[in-house]
């Protein structure tokens, strides 16, 4: 390859990865913030807080659902991946479930289009738009459903707000660090 073209692809290589850290920036308002949100049955609170993860080459998204039974807790990671122009999400929960896929940016939306949830032998879509606004941000998730009319049935529109765990009363974090639900006395992310 003649230096003129490892230049061009220098720079090609370099625009992309700009325009992949710019939609990764995109998530600047979640980044070293909690934010809780009550489920629609308000018997159960989600809490996530996203921090960076080496250096801001990755952010990490630490939720816990608290409430009635024992707690379900999940961590999904971001990543901006340039040779793609994209950025990706992998998530993992509590109860082996596991899933990936693509974020596009638009504006204020951010989007999760057709994500593939497993758990076990079981496979279920998603899509989800989150509208992020001053110190919120709304989280819509939608199941695919052959039966609903469009193919896709609500699951559900949560209103995430911006919180200071110390001046909540469902959520903590204990000595490592970990988030614990404050009714929870029965998993390794309690208190002590």
């Amino acid at each position: 390859m003649n230096c003129k073209c490892k230049t061009a692809l220098i720079i090609i290589m370099t625009l992309n990865f700009n325009i992949v850290m710019a939609q990764f920036n995109t998530l600047e308002q979640l980044r070293g913030h909690c934010w809780q949100a009550p489920f629609p049955d308000g018997k159960r609170i989600d809490t996530h807080c996203f921090s960076d993860v080496f250096g801001g080459a990755h952010l990490k998204d630490e939720h816990i659902v608290c409430g009635p039974g024992e707690p379900y807790y999940g961590e999904t990671w971001y990543s901006a991946e340039g040779k793609d122009s994209t950025v990706t999400f992998r998530y993992f929960n509590s109860l082996s479930g596991f899933s990936q896929g693509g974020v596009i940016f638009d504006g204020q939306y951010i989007y999760f289009p057709e994500e593939n949830y497993q758990q076990g032998d079981k496979e279920v879509t998603y899509k989800t738009i989150w509208t992020l606004k001053k110190n919120q941000y709304i989280s819509e998730m939608l199941q695919q459903d052959d039966q609903h009319e469009k193919g896709w049935k609500p699951v559900w529109s949560m209103v995430f707000k911006k919180v200071n765990l110390a001046n909540v009363s469902a959520v903590a974090r204990n000595e490592k660090h970990q988030l614990y639900c404050h009714n929870d006395t029965s998993s390794s992310h309690t208190k002590e």
